[in-house]
This record gives C-alpha cells, sequence and structure tokens, in this order.
C-alpha cells in the first residue's frame, strides 16, 4: 500500500469513527463508554502520526537557513523547486521545500 492509500484509508477510518461517535451522541451516555473503551483499544487500526507543521520564511530567514547569499537565493528562486507564497507584497517560503 502506497502512501496515498494509506493516507486514504485513516482518513475513512477517521470518518467512521465521527459518524459512530455522532450516533453515540444521539443515544445517550452509555454508548460512549463502550466507544471510548473500542477507540482505546490498542489493536484498533487507527495510529495517527504526529502533524509536523512546517514553517513559512522569508528571503533573510531563507538565506540564514541554507547560508546562502543574495546571489545564489535568486539563482535558486528561479529553478522554481520552491513553495512559493506572496502575502502584502512579500514572499514567503515553504521550509520543507528549501532542501528540494
Amino acid at each position: 500500500m502506497n502512501r496515498d492509500d494509506d493516507f486514504l484509508h485513516k482518513l475513512d477510518l477517521i470518518f467512521a469513527y465521527i459518524k459512530e461517535l455522532l450516533k453515540v451522541q444521539q443515544q445517550g451516555f452509555s454508548r460512549q463508554e463502550e466507544l471510548f473503551a473500542l477507540l482505546t483499544q490498542k489493536d484498533t487500526p487507527l495510529e495517527l502520526e504526529p502533524v509536523v507543521k512546517d514553517s513559512w520564511l522569508n528571503k533573510a530567514a531563507v538565506m540564514d537557513e541554507l547560508c546562502i547569499t543574495s546571489r545564489t537565493f535568486y539563482r535558486r528562486r528561479k529553478l522554481g523547486n520552491w513553495t512559493v507564497m506572496e502575502s502584502g507584497g512579500e514572499f514567503y517560503y515553504l521550509k520543507s521545500s528549501l532542501r528540494r
């Protein structure tokens, strides 16, 4: 199973759990305990990886992160391998895309 299929499978499991939680909310308290027991079992197939938040860096921070000069910065930016966002007339670069 590739990474995308694994992600979609986990997403399906999350939606199934949410659906079950909504049913529990309608049915009352005794079912909540059952669902909690189900979700906390060790063999529950849902194992989520922690979400790592990526940060956006401005030009100066990128140059500092990569230890490059202004000329090298513009040369690498021109290649188009970086994920870029413009906000308020300033460009920001996704930190995880800088090492591509």
